[in-house]
Parts: C-alpha cells; structure tokens; sequence
C-alpha cells in the first residue's frame, strides 16, 4: 500500500481542525442570533404586554370617571343635577379620583347641552383615553301624572275625550273637580294644589347662546362660503365645519340609492337650509337665521337643528335629537324619534308648535313661552308618545301617550290670544312603554339617566 508523506498528513490535519473552527464559530454565531432573537422578542413581548396593560388602565379609569360622574349626579346629595354648571362656552373640567385606595385620576368635563347630558372622562399620561357619553333622562316616579294640570277652569272632557281605556288607567293631577260631558276616565284622580316641576330652562338657554354664536363667528369655521350653496353625492362637503353666508341646499335627487352625506358636521346659515331627496346623516348640527327644512326619505339621527325662524318635517323625514325653533311643525308621515327634544322658550318670546303627524313620533315637548304668545296643536290624527311640559293651554285632537304637564287645554274656535277653554278633545293614556320616553335634564326630580351615545378616542 501506498502511504501518505508525512507533510500531507499534516496538512489535511490542518484543515480539519480549520474547518471545525469555521463550523464552532458559525454555530456560535447561529446560536447567539437565534438567542437574541428570542431575547429581543422577549422584551418586545414584556413591553407589548405592559403596554396592553397601561393602555387597559386608562380605559377602565376613564371608564370608571364616567360611571362614577353619573352616580355622583344622581345619588351625591352634595352635588345633584346642579352639579350641571358649564356649558358649551364655558367648560372647566375638574380631576376626580375614581378608585378607592388608587390614585388613578381622570379628567371630568360635564355639559348641558339641549337639555341632553354630555360627560367627558380623559385620562392623560403615556396612553391617553378619552370616552365622551351622551345621556338622557329618566322620567322619575315623582313626574309619573298621565295629567298634571294647573287651571283656573274645571277640566271639561266633551264627547269623544279619553283619560285612559278599559284596559289603561291613568293617574291624573288636578287642581279642580272634573267635568265630564261625554267623555270618559278611567285612572285614578287626585284633587291637588301641589306645584308644577320647576323648570331648569336655562341648559336651554346656555345652548342657546351656543348656537347663536355660531351664526355670529365665521371665523371658527374652516370654510366660509359667500353664494347660496347645493351640496349632492356629485358635490359633497369640503369641510367638517361651514358657514354660509347665503341658503344651502343638501339634496339626494336619486331615490333609488342613499347617499350617505356625512357625520359630525356643523352647518350654519344666514339664510335658509333645505334637506331633501334620499340621505342620511348622523351627529350634525345645523343653525339657521332663516328656515330649515327636512323633506322626502331625508334621515337625520343624534343631531341638532336650531332656526331663528322656523323648522318644518314633512313627507317620509325621519329625525331624532334636538329642535329649538319659535316655528316648528311635523307633518303627513315624518317620524320623531326617541331620544328626542322638541324646545321653545326663552330667548323667544313666542311659539307655535303644529303636530298634523301620520304617523307616531316619539318625543319630550317643551314649551316655556308666554301664554298669550305660544300654541301647541295636535291634530286628530297625530299621536305623540312623550313627556309635554308647557305653560300654556294645549289644542289637544289626537292622542298622547306618556305624561302631560300643562295649565290647560282649548277648542275650536281659537282667537289670536288662544283663550283657555279647558276643553280637551283628544285623549290621554299611558305610555306604551317606559323605554320609550326620555325627558331632556331640566327637572330637579331626575335621579336615573339612559346613555344613548358612548364614544371613545
């Protein structure tokens, strides 16, 4: 056999022993990457997992400020619903420590606004959270009167009246015996001088002030616009906030598709604003000098509509949210929706609210205008489920359901000064259900609020 000279063995010996050390070093080098990778993962595990935990934190906390914010409105006999001091220019959030024996604080803003509740829980630091809630009243057991009536005439029920049914008593209130020519109760009656619920109007009024400043500050705006304006799903908004020197019209002329046109917009007008055609919109504030408008498949929900003017719903218009106007009226087959305010009273010094409604619409009306200035009518074939509250005589033909609080009622014929006859025509029942009325937060009495919106940024 032939063998290897000595310096071949020597050679190949030296490169075994090199390419074991490649092998040892690369395997070290494998070995130490895959190690920092899952080091590196590791701590960026540790670090999502407390971070997932902070940001958990801050929500349950300012989740916590808002729970915490209401049962202090309702149950802290310190506070109350006089705790309701800002409003939407004058708006001071305070801090508020929202754990027992943890020093989690969240920063509190609370807002009448249109007479619903807006409460802001924020909680700053390295993962902030915001949760903003919308909420409404209950109508308390105290305010539970079918009827209330203050008058200085016995209530007169002709013909054709109802106070309940065979089937729905009623509790009423009056201040005299009753008078029946006719008509029909059936409920329980209660002989009393006891005083009407004192009114807070002035979660009205600070809105608004409000909303009047919006007419009167275009410069807060982000777009200012000098011609009468048609804005369509060829032409949509540029803007989230618009001030229009002239009138606007927002129209849908296709019916056979929705256009969705926008949330969270503020329009104002020192003209008039029409809605039309087939659209929707959601969490949109309109403020008006002239009229405003809502015609054909037009749907509006969570939203707010102030004319100085006047604010007319007719065709298949459906809205739910807030209306102040001195002019108001709901016609042929629109629909209102609960929650809903519909509001006249001071600043105005006059009101008429028409109600020729097809089909129910579900409300709290509120009307706080001088006697001899202000008239409610509710047709024959409109039924309205709500809580009224007005301090002047109601032309009642239709049908309420829920609870009515008024000084009185007249008929046919009305003079200009709409004398109180204290004859009601329509009737009167309970309300379907007690989920489907809310009242705006103007009562002293409210101790339970529905929260109909929550957000969170």
């Amino acid at each position: 056999m032939n063998k290897r000279p000595p310096h071949i063995k020597k050679l190949i010996f030296t490169d075994c022993k090199g390419v074991a050390l490649i092998l040892v070093i690369a395997i070290t080098g494998i070995v130490s990457l895959v190690i920092g990778t899952m080091l590196t993962q590791y701590i960026m595990h540790r670090y999502s997992i407390k971070a997932s935990i902070e940001k958990l934190q801050s929500f349950y906390t300012a989740e916590a400020g808002i729970k915490k914010t209401i049962y202090d409105l309702t149950r802290d006999p310190a506070k109350g619903i006089n705790w309701l001091l800002s409003s939407r220019t004058d708006n001071q959030p305070l801090e508020e420590k929202v754990f027992y024996q943890n020093d989690a604080t969240a920063e509190i803003s609370i807002t009448d606004d249109c007479g619903f509740l807006d409460v802001k829980s924020r909680v700053k630091g390295k993962h902030p959270k915001t949760i903003e809630v919308l909420a409404t009243g209950v109508v308390p057991e105290k305010l539970r009167y079918n009827l209330s009536l203050m008058s200085a005439r016995p209530l007169i029920l002709p013909a054709g009246a109802q106070l309940g049914s065979s089937s729905e008593r009623v509790k009423i209130r009056l201040n005299q015996e009753l008078i029946l020519q006719g008509g029909s109760i059936d409920g329980i009656k209660e002989i009393s001088m006891a005083p009407f619920p004192v009114l807070r109007f002035q979660t009205f009024s600070n809105s608004i002030f409000y909303l009047n400043k919006l007419l009167s500050t275009p410069k807060d705006f982000e777009a200012e616009l000098f011609s009468p304006q048609v804005f369509s799903p060829k032409k949509p908004f540029p803007s989230k906030r618009i001030f229009v020197n002239d009138a606007i019209l927002i129209e849908n002329t296709n019916f056979d598709s929705l256009w969705y046109a926008g949330n969270d917009l503020i329009l104002a007008s020192t003209a008039e604003v029409q809605i039309s055609g087939s659209l929707k919109m959601n969490n949109v504030t309109i403020v008006a000098v002239g009229a405003v408008k809502l015609l054909d498949q037009v749907d509006l929900r969570s939203s707010k509509i102030y004319s100085m003017s006047s604010i007319e719903l007719r065709k298949n218009a459906h809205f739910s949210g807030v209306l102040i106007a001195p002019d108001i009226k709901v016609a042929e087959k629109a629909q209102i929706f609960n929650p809903s305010t519909i509001y006249c009273g001071p600043p105005f010094n006059y009101s008429k609210m028409v109600f020729d409604n097809e089909l129910p619409i579900y409300c709290s009306i509120i009307d706080f205008c001088p006697p001899k200035k202000a008239l409610i009518e509710i047709s024959e074939k409109a039924k309205i489920e709500g809580f009224v509250y007005s301090i002047v005589p109601i032309r009642l033909r239709g049908e309420i359901r829920g609870f009515v609080y008024c000084q009185g009622f007249y008929d046919e014929p009305v003079s200009p000064d709409t004398t109180n006859t204290n004859i009601l025509s329509g009737s009167i029942k309970p309300p379907e259900s007690l989920e489907s009325i809310s009242i705006p937060i103007v009562f002293q009495e409210i101790r339970d609020f529905k929260i109909f919106r929550w957000q969170e940024f």
